[in-house]
């Protein structure tokens, strides 16, 4: 299992992570179908692996009629040497391929263990368990930029959830503020961007009733929740801010050392400055919740509060 990760870490680590997934997923096709979800396997079973195979050839994938996989056991084994080396024996080459573009890719997960119930099989050292963290301030700061701060004609995706929820945080604002509806224009909130503060207000409305931070955004849901970090015993846990060195180390720890480092992609270029300004004004009060909403995120990882928060008193009062 792999817990999400920032995005610059996620484009890097995401063909890693899928190959480790396909790789536990081999072993235990091939050593122990007790830790399989019987009923979906059996799904993963009737799977027509021709058609598997036109997508890949499709995608510049060469495989020799005779070198066909029989079964999908085999099949997973061709594509763990596709996803490491490019090719389907490791030897010859083929253009790169994008596993996202691949139709097949979104069907292992169906694979699964039976349920969290028995999670002594979970925890066996045969399944593959990793989280990269970052500061939880930074994350904060970051996803309001790039979800909330960033509008669709910025995008090089639409994102509808997050255009509707920025227009929510608009409308609680303006009710907080008791605008007369009279002088509210009709789409007024469409295409405005919420300050920092307004978002942070939203995202904190009622997180101290029972089941809201559970069904919080995963992009700034706590670690704790989102990963279960109590529950499940991780063999690694990496951290954003020194991502190439625990990256290296990652693959050496998994047996990868041999994989093809690329540059990592998709960094922001924003400073830890820029994200520190964010929370220049932000009020006490709402600096307090956010220290409680992240506190064991804090604690768990070792974060420093006063890398982003330069109120001493405040933070020794928020405790």
């Amino acid at each position: 299992m792999y817990c999400p990760v920032p995005k610059v870490a996620t484009k890097t680590l995401l063909t890693v992570m899928l190959y480790m997934h396909v790789r536990d997923i081999s072993e235990h096709l091939d050593n122990n179908w007790t830790n399989v979800d019987a009923a979906r396997a059996r799904m993963e079973q009737m799977i027509n692996i021709s058609v598997f195979l036109q997508d890949l050839r499709q995608n510049g994938i060469t495989i020799p009629e005779e070198e066909e996989p029989k079964s999908l056991a085999a099949f997973l084994r061709i594509y763990l040497n596709i996803l490491r080396f490019g090719s389907i024996n490791g030897t010859s080459s083929s253009p790169p391929v994008n596993p996202w573009r691949l139709r097949f890719t979104f069907a292992f997960p169906y694979l699964r263990l039976h349920s969290l119930s028995n999670l002594s099989q979970i925890f066996s050292p045969s399944y593959t368990r990793a989280i990269f963290v970052r500061h939880p301030f930074e994350r904060l700061a970051s996803a309001y930029k790039e979800r909330i701060a960033t509008l669709t004609k910025d995008r090089i995706q639409p994102e509808p959830e997050y255009d509707a929820m920025r227009e929510m945080i608009c409308r609680r604002r303006n009710l907080n503020k008791e605008v007369p509806q009279s002088s509210q224009k009709r789409d007024g909130c469409k295409g405005t961007i919420p300050s920092f503060e307004d978002f942070i207000r939203y995202i904190l409305v009622n997180k101290d009733k029972s089941g809201v931070v559970a069904k919080m955004n995963y992009h700034w849901q706590p670690y704790s929740v989102l990963c279960q970090v109590c529950k499940f015993q991780y063999n690694f846990i990496g951290k954003y801010e020194t991502f190439n060195d625990h990256f290296i180390y990652f693959l050496k720890r998994f047996n990868l050392s041999d994989w093809n480092i690329q540059k990592p992609n998709g960094a922001s270029g924003l400073t830890k400055w820029d994200y520190q300004k964010f929370y220049l004004t932000l009020p006490d009060e709402l600096i307090c919740q956010l220290l409680r909403l992240y506190d064991e995120d804090f604690r768990f990882f070792n974060y420093r509060v006063d890398d982003y928060i330069n109120r001493p008193t405040l933070i020794q009062n928020c405790k």
